[in-house]
């Protein structure tokens, strides 16, 4: 009896030492898993959706705030001037932002007659939405055209970037680096409503995973009016982007 209770004692060991290995097996996959996290095309429909909704100081804030330099900051033909426009969304707000930019621009003139405004600004914000939040540094460089009294409409040339650090919300939290560039020759802001009525846009999204594996998304924006805008990545399934 004495020599069975040893025996037992020892294959209970060897149970014991098994289930150990294999939970420090298992351990160790659920860590790569989550070192090595994917960095989805939703990731990306949603970097592209704050980077052009007003509601996360996007794009389109940028440029309603280059029509409200146009309307009220008096202008010389051929004279730079710059300012520093710092925003944030109200007490509660989501999604949430903030930002602080700074600002140079530049009226042309044809004569006496403006006929361009060129602006470049650069700066950090943040933002914090129910499905991803950033923190960033970004960059732009719009032109606008229809500056005449008798146009009704303005016209944009744009270029704008956003490079950060991004919090994914969706299925699970991950961080990873984040890089978007969005351009475009053809927005059209209508003067009476100030709000974008047309327009498309080349947008490329660079992502890099705490691993260091990097994706790659590009897309076409296309804006729709009534504060709403389309967007197409890769996998061709069009994300509606609304503000």
């Amino acid at each position: 009896m004495k020599i069975k209770f040893i025996k037992s004692n020892i294959v209970f060991a060897a149970f014991i030492a098994t289930a150990l290995m294999l939970n420090s097996s298992s351990c160790k996959k659920d860590s790569a898993n989550t070192t090595d996290a994917t960095v989805t095309e939703a990731d990306a429909a949603e970097l592209t959706t704050a980077a052009v909704s007003p509601e996360t100081g996007g794009m389109t804030a940028q440029l309603s705030s280059s029509i409200t330099i146009n309307n009220t900051v008096t202008l010389s033909c051929g004279v730079t001037k710059d300012s520093t426009i710092v925003k944030s969304s109200a007490a509660g707000a989501s999604p949430s932002y903030s930002y602080n930019l700074n600002w140079n621009y530049l009226l042309t003139c044809n004569g006496i007659f403006p006929s361009q405004l060129a602006f470049n600004f650069s700066g950090t914000g943040v933002y914090d939405g129910p499905r991803i939040s950033s923190n960033d540094k970004s960059a732009g460089s719009f032109v606008l055209t229809g500056l005449q009294g008798s146009a009704s409409q303005y016209s944009f040339t744009s270029a704008y970037t956003r490079t950060g650090t991004t919090t994914s919300k969706i299925a699970r939290q991950y961080t990873f680096t984040s890089n978007i560039k969005i351009t475009s020759s053809n927005i059209v802001v209508n003067k009476s409503t100030q709000q974008i009525v047309s327009g498309t846009a080349a947008v490329t999204i660079t992502a890099t995973s705490t691993s260091g594996k990097t994706f790659n998304f590009n897309g076409t924006i296309t804006f729709l009016g009534g504060q709403k805008a389309s967007v197409v990545l890769n996998s061709g399934t069009a994300y509606t982007i609304q503000w």
